[in-house]
């Protein structure tokens, strides 16, 4: 069971290193087919999007092209087994030159490898 545990936090791990060297296949690739991906009211992407498509498409693309810049940097992860916890920090740079820092909770959820589930706990008044 350790393997496994460890092979989590990897694959949660691989998210933010393809997030924030813009390699979005290598991060849509750590997703189940059926993920579940949810943003907080308030938020700029926010919504309950489904599947990998959907994430790149409402979330990931509009991370990128919407901001001069946008990076996801994980602090601590929080090894649950098939629930893995990142706590860390967005750092952006609107195009207007405004930078936003805030602080977060991603919980995922994983079953054989992949992320079934993911949602982030933000402080959305700070992206207002």
């Amino acid at each position: 069971m350790t393997s496994t545990r460890s092979s989590n936090v990897e694959t949660v791990q691989q998210i933010y290193e393809g997030f924030n060297e813009s390699d979005l296949d290598s991060v849509l690739a750590t997703m189940a087919d059926d993920i579940e991906w949810v943003e907080p009211e308030g938020f700029y992407f926010s919504g309950v999007h489904h599947g990998p498509n959907a994430v790149r498409t409402n979330v990931f693309e509009p991370a990128k092209g919407e901001f001069e810049t946008f990076r996801v940097e994980p602090d601590r992860y929080v090894d649950g087994g098939d629930t893995v916890v990142a706590l860390g920090s967005f750092h952006a740079t609107t195009n207007t030159g405004e930078r936003i820092e805030s602080p977060f909770a991603h919980v995922c959820d994983l079953q054989d490898g992949h992320i079934t589930r993911f949602e982030n706990y933000t402080d959305t008044v700070l992206w207002q």
